[in-house]
């Protein structure tokens, strides 16, 4: 059969990509590491792994990334992960419309980019198709609007191209994530900060600590432990279609599979601290309402 091959998006050092490209080239595969700055997979050149530079929002980068492969691997490819993500946190009344449509472009339309340019390769040898997913596309944590609503759409593409490849057999995996240890929120688009003109703003010593990323940091799962689930399941000859993995997975599915339809309004006004931001917010009004009557 030859040696298993594998390209995967956004390998820079210290995130999932990394640690994915880490396990898989443990357990034999022929790895292409790929990241837009190739210096940030420096280290795992040094180690023996192919490095291709990619980036996934430019047609170019992405069409010379295929051929590279292709040319390597006489047109073949058994696995492609789509991993690049780009994040952001601020509530939805705050948000930078133009910040949002750069991070679809990351997180939603270059998985199906990506993943068309390489299709061939796939097809040729009856791959697989791993897409990196999140239990935010599952809930609507707050502060996350625009992330949470890319990752449900990641999810419900995923399902689509497993329906969409099968006359190849090419298959589809979902990864639901949950809570991991990586540097995702140091590399958000912009400072974690409300604008003073927020209606959010008197409750900003709660709500800023969550813009930058505090309570996903809680319980979170080892990224090599993660990665070791990952790859385990995908090279199985019969993976889980959907598998969930990291902190606040088992929770999320829990929740998500048997509560009711509004379940996280319940679940989630705690955990985010709403009952005090909306203590804060209310007392701020009182006293602007009283100043005014003052004056």
């Amino acid at each position: 059969m030859g040696q298993k091959t594998v390209l995967i998006t956004g390998c820079s050092e210290g995130g999932i990509g990394d640690a994915l490209a880490k396990t898989f080239h443990k357990k034999g595969f022929r790895v292409f590491a790929s990241a837009r700055n190739t210096a940030k997979v420096q280290h795992l050149k040094d180690m023996g792994l192919d490095i291709v530079q990619l980036d996934v929002t430019d047609e170019e980068s992405i069409k010379q990334a295929a051929l590279t492969v292709k040319a390597a691997m006489g047109g073949y490819l058994d696995f492609l992960v789509n991993n690049s993500g780009a994040g952001y946190s601020m509530p939805l009344l705050d948000s930078d419309v133009s910040i949002a449509k750069r991070m679809f472009d990351v997180n939603v339309f270059a998985v199906v980019t990506v993943t068309q340019a390489f299709a061939p390769l796939l097809i040729a040898s009856k791959g697989t198709i791993v897409n990196i997913g999140s239990v935010l596309g599952k809930m609507p944590f707050p502060w996350q609007g625009y992330y949470n609503a890319s990752k449900a759409a990641v999810a419900i593409m995923t399902d689509q191209m497993r329906i969409e490849f099968s006359p190849w057999g090419v298959r589809a995996i979902l990864i639901t994530t949950g809570a991991i240890r990586t540097k995702f929120f140091d590399n958000l688009p912009s400072a974690p900060r409300l604008p003073k003109n927020s209606l959010y703003y008197p409750a900003k010593d709660v709500i800023e600590p969550a813009l930058a990323g505090t309570e996903m940091e809680k319980n979170a799962m080892d990224v090599n432990s993660y990665a070791e689930v990952v790859v385990n399941n995908a090279i199985r000859s019969s993976p889980k279609k959907h598998l969930w993995s990291g902190g606040g997975a088992l929770l999320t599915w829990l929740a998500s599979t048997f509560g009711w339809s509004t379940v996280w309004d319940t679940l989630l006004r705690p955990v985010a601290h709403m009952p005090d931001i909306t203590n804060k917010i209310r007392d701020a009004e009182k006293t602007e309402q009283d100043r005014q009557k003052t004056n």
